[in-house]
């Protein structure tokens, strides 16, 4: 996978549903690690939809013993709790 182009393609979009319709199809068929993570996150301008893409990813994750990496994507400190609850109940 050519993570730029990916990104690109995220980017591109005008609405948030179609870039989380994008960053879904970049989960598909590929694993990322806590950065690509992070970085497609910060493509998101909602905070509902940054946390809904971290929950995502988690299966997709090659580190998943570094996910807290990420919590610094969030704007609030009850995304990061959400998700830590997310990963406690997998």
């Amino acid at each position: 996978m050519d993570f730029d182009k990916a990104v690109a393609s995220i980017k591109a979009q005008s609405f948030e549903e179609n870039k989380m319709t994008v960053a879904k199809q970049v989960l598909k068929g590929n694993y990322l690690n806590c950065a690509q993570i992070k970085t497609i996150m910060k493509l998101f301008s909602f905070e509902t939809t940054k946390l809904d893409f971290a929950k995502l990813a988690y299966d997709k994750c090659v580190e998943k013993n570094n996910y807290y990496l990420i919590n610094d994507a969030f704007g609030f400190s009850s995304s990061v709790d959400d998700l830590n609850e997310y990963i406690e109940g997998k």
